[in-house]
């Protein structure tokens, strides 16, 4: 047992990883295991009861991941609360449990994201002249079933006189169809808040026993916003041929809302933790080709991640698949912001990823999920060995899993051979 105090650990802990961010050598290489549903799974829960219940997920979290001796624990966020979908009639996602039939999963299995065009090829125009309209009059009721009476939101702009509010917006809420959205929107609340509650206990139970979270914030590339909740991946693909012009300019529409509701939580939310984690899903080798990747894909990315660190926080996008061919981007950007971000890495070679640019940016990843369910805790010992002498030189290395972390199907020996591994190789 350490005789440090709980205090004492929590800062060592997240100096650590922060001394890493700037590429100074701290005395160890920090491990922070992102994760979804394994704590549910080796605590006995079901998917469906891990996201209806989350102060059951809460303990979970906190009994499983407490003893692992990490650098930072995972947000629950990754679990998401399926109640504030029910309360909303969400279509983007199905998940187990779900209220609604055509959105229902079995049990234990993991939640889906429902791919769409939920906005037309013929109705960029629409977005492009109100984008607060648009979304609130017809993206949002294509989303969540129960929110269509906000079709009938009265127009934003007429809101800009006092006659306008106050003769547009007590009669829309007074309509019954609308009473009974409100009433959805309540409940979707209570559930929400919750949620935020068990997170809220969970954070600080943690923090009492000397553990940082992972994140508290997060934020979407533009353009898998776009290609996920709005075009959908083949809308978006045939835009970037047909509609080209359009497409860049509602992704750089996207950016500086992007910044804002980030840089806003963070003052929200009190934090000495300023890394943003940033899911990529759409830019990987294979999605588009590099002359597509440089002009759509990574200018409204790159112009994100500079709007966090401009306001002192650190981005930490989540390169989801192989990003080999886009190595030299990946480079030219780290160049421009010196000890300011992290690159974390599911397939990517991890160690020409080091060679190219462990002096600008800090790397993280990238041990297979596969070698978690299925391989043996020597194999994982070897891995994490290989990750830590290719990489550990001069700071800037971070032990995580690759996709989701820790994966559902872990065999808890493989995540302890991981921890240990880095304990006996990762030293300084």
């Amino acid at each position: 047992m350490s005789e440090k105090s709980s205090q004492e650990l929590y800062k060592e802990r997240l100096n650590r990883v922060l001394n890493a961010v700037s590429l100074k050598e701290p005395d160890r290489v920090p491990i922070t295991p992102m994760s979804m549903h394994y704590a549910a799974v080796q605590a006995g829960l079901t998917k469906k009861e891990a996201m209806y219940e989350p102060m059951k997920l809460a303990k979970a979290f906190k009994d499983v991941f407490a003893p692992m001796n990490w650098d930072m624990v995972p947000p629950l966020l990754g679990v998401f609360p399926a109640a504030v979908w029910d309360g909303l009639g969400t279509q983007t996602f199905k998940w187990p449990g779900a209220a609604e039939k055509k959105q229902r999963l079995d049990d234990n299995i993991h939640f889906q994201w429902v791919e769409g065009e939920y906005m037309k090829e013929n109705e960029y125009e629409a977005f492009l002249t109100d984008p607060s309209g648009y979304c609130l009059n017809t993206l949002m009721p294509r989303h969540h079933k129960k929110l269509g009476g906000f079709s009938f939101f009265p127009s934003l702009i007429n809101l800009v006189h006092s006659y306008g509010s106050f003769m547009s917006i007590p009669p829309f809420f007074a309509m019954p169809p609308n009473q009974e959205m409100l009433k959805n929107i309540g409940q979707a609340a209570g559930k929400l808040f919750e949620y935020l509650g068990a997170t809220e206990n969970y954070t600080k139970e943690m923090a009492q026993l000397g553990y940082p979270i992972g994140f508290n914030f997060f934020v979407q590339a533009p353009y898998d916003v776009w290609s996920e909740s709005v075009r959908g991946m083949r809308g978006v693909m045939l835009d970037m041929y047909r509609q080209p012009e359009e497409l860049k300019e509602a992704l750089n529409r996207l950016v500086p809302s992007s910044i804002a509701s980030t840089v806003a939580m963070s003052h929200m939310i009190p934090s000495d933790n300023p890394i943003v984690f940033i899911p990529l899903h759409r830019g990987a080798d294979g999605f588009m080709s590099r002359d597509q990747f440089k002009e759509f894909y990574w200018p409204t990315l790159t112009a994100t991640m500079e709007g966090l660190i401009q306001n002192n926080l650190i981005p930490c996008p989540f390169y989801e698949g192989g990003y080999n061919e886009r190595l030299d981007y990946l480079t030219e950007f780290a160049k421009k912001h010196r000890g300011k971000l992290i690159y974390w890495f599911d397939r990517t070679d991890i160690i020409k990823a080091k060679e190219m640019f462990g002096e600008y940016a800090t790397i993280r990843g990238n041990v297979p999920g596969s070698l978690m369910a299925t391989g043996t805790p020597q194999q994982m010992e070897e891995y994490v060995k290989k990750i830590i002498e290719g990489c550990k030189a001069g700071g800037g290395l971070i032990i995580d899993g690759g996709v989701s972390g820790i994966v559902d199907e872990a065999k808890p020996e493989n995540v302890k051979a991981m921890t240990d591994a880095v304990f006996k190789y990762g030293m300084y």
